[in-house]
């Protein structure tokens, strides 16, 4: 691979880039990639650059993936992904956005989990999910129709639910998936629970990638304070969903 980055933002890209089309080449089982000063890389490399889940669902020409949380049996996705809170309604709206969503993490539960029959509970968007209009419609109106596509679709998925009640010991009982639809509806109490060793996963790319449930943590570099148990568990990830991917061979053949 004969490559000389000119600066450490163009060999970052470049990095996901090689170890992207080696696992797609089947040189390796899945890859990790660690995380990164998206500043920077909008600054010196592509200024339309929003995260690294959404550059490989680029690389791999996918239309729909899905960001995922796992710690121990503990399943947690989101609708979008890392853009602006303004933009999430405009985001909601598009096209078979949700529903695409839904059936594609309802894919990857069957196919890297090996959930059968996997049961998926969806959040709302407003407080106490729109609470039947009083505090904003967009359930009715955005969420619920696709809702209802979904479950036509005979996938099991139950909801809007108000985010703020989704996870409890009762819904921890009785469901796989626990489906927000912005960023830190589903991050705050992930990371809660997983103490900072959770597992990041893009769901539906044809080659297995997890990474760290952290940030870049520069305040503590040099300081003895770091914990590697969310690198460690990447690793464990990838070999499970490798695993259940070669047993659930025969479903990954399905649209």
């Amino acid at each position: 691979y004969d490559f000389k980055a000119k600066n450490n933002e163009e060999n970052t890209i470049e990095s996901i880039k090689y170890a992207f089309n080696y696992c797609k080449k089947n040189f390796f089982i899945g890859m990790i990639t660690l995380p990164l000063r998206k500043d920077l890389i909008i600054k010196k490399i592509d200024k339309n650059f929003i995260g690294q889940t959404e550059y490989l669902q680029k690389l791999n020409k996918k239309n729909t993936t899905n960001m995922i949380f796992n710690y121990k049996n503990l399943i947690i996705s989101t609708l979008t992904t890392h853009i602006n809170i303004n933009n999430v309604n405009k985001t909601l709206k598009k096209k078979n956005f949700i529903f695409n969503k839904i059936k594609s993490l309802n894919r990857t539960l069957k196919i890297d989990f090996n959930i059968k029959k996997p049961k998926i509970l969806i959040s709302g968007i407003n407080p106490h999910a729109g609470e039947s209009g009083l505090i904003g419609s967009e359930e009715k109106i955005i969420l619920i129709p696709e809702i209802k596509k979904a479950i036509n679709m005979k996938i099991n998925i139950k909801g809007p639910l108000s985010a703020d009640s989704m996870i409890n010991r009762n819904n921890l009982n009785n469901f796989d998936c626990y489906l927000f639809i912005f960023h830190d509806q589903a991050l705050i109490p992930f990371k809660y629970i997983s103490n900072y060793s959770g597992v990041n996963i893009t769901g539906n790319l044809d080659i297995i990638r997890t990474s760290p449930d952290h940030g870049t943590a520069y305040n503590l570099v040099g300081k003895k304070l770091a914990s590697n148990k969310s690198f460690i568990n990447c690793f464990k990830i990838i070999k499970k969903i490798y695993k259940n991917r070669n047993k659930n061979d025969k479903i990954k053949k399905i649209p």
